[in-house]
Formats: C-alpha cells, structure tokens, sequence
C-alpha cells in the first residue's frame, strides 16, 4: 500500500513538473540578489502572465509560455522588497525591453539600480518617469547604461595603478 502511495505522488510530482517552463533569469536589485518574488509579464494585446522567480529560476505554466511564444511583450515586472532598521520597503520595477528569447537563454542577469539610493544617483541617470535604471548581461551581449561616474572597482581597471 505505502508503494502504491508513494508511486502515486511521484506521478502527480513529475505531471506537475511538466506543466511549468523554467527560464534562468538572475535579478539583483541594488547588489542583492531577489530571493523569491512574482513577476507579471504584461502583453501588447493587455493580457498578464504571472510566474515567480527564484534565483535562476523563472517559472511560467508551460500553457502561459505559449500564450507569449505568439504575443508582444511590453512590459516584465517584479516586485522587490527590503527591509533595514526594522522598516520595511517594496517597490515594483518594469523591464521596457524584455525579449521573449530570454527565456531560451543559458542565463539572463538583469542588474537594477536605485538611483533614490546615494550610492547609485552619484552614478546613473534615473529611467524617465522612474527612480530607477537597469543593465543586464546575456550570453553574446550585453547592455549598459551611460554613467555619470565610474565605480570604485571600474576605476581600479580604467587606470594604470603603479
């Protein structure tokens, strides 16, 4: 009886592993790297796929990957929060140019910056309409965004330290 039970769930385990579509996507907001968080990956005709995303790991219902494989994505949006001194913050971010190739990719890294944070407004220009901007790496490319000033750690490589 108990192998009866235990094949049971391993079948319905594998069937539900099935229906989803995993993407490896990384996002680091301000250097952190987003634990867990839901996206929603908004349509040219206003329709919204929801999934989750773990580090490297976005996962959409395979039944929703085909609804985007013949669609216009217009926006990818998450939602990260933090919490220091006992206060929490959540702020939502929109990914203008996210591709549906993406999801085929070995990896995606979408890096955002805060540009409300001291740290960053020294060094990024804000989005228009937003108090954030974003770079992100994927195999074969990458895209950076003009900055005012360079980094500690560009630096350290821009200039000849003898």
């Amino acid at each position: 009886m108990n192998k009866l039970i235990y094949m049971f769930l391993m079948c319905i385990s594998f069937y539900t592993y099935a229906q989803n579509r995993n993407a490896n996507i990384i996002i680091l907001v301000d250097g952190e790297i987003i634990k867990y968080t839901y996206v929603k990956i908004g349509l040219e005709n206003g329709e919204i796929i929801k999934g989750t995303i773990q580090p490297g790991k976005l996962q959409l219902k395979e039944s929703d990957y085909k609804v985007l494989e013949g669609s216009q994505i217009k926006s990818f949006q998450f939602t990260y929060s933090s919490s220091c001194k006992g206060e929490s913050e959540s702020k939502t971010y929109e990914i203008d140019d996210f591709k549906l190739s993406w999801l085929d990719q070995p990896y995606v890294i979408i890096y955002v910056y805060n540009t409300d944070n001291n740290k960053y407004k020294k060094i990024y220009n804000p989005l228009p309409g937003k108090s954030y901007t974003y770079d992100y790496e994927i195999p074969g490319g990458t895209m950076k965004r003009v900055q005012k000033s360079f980094t500690k750690d560009q630096k350290k490589c821009q200039y000849n330290n003898k």
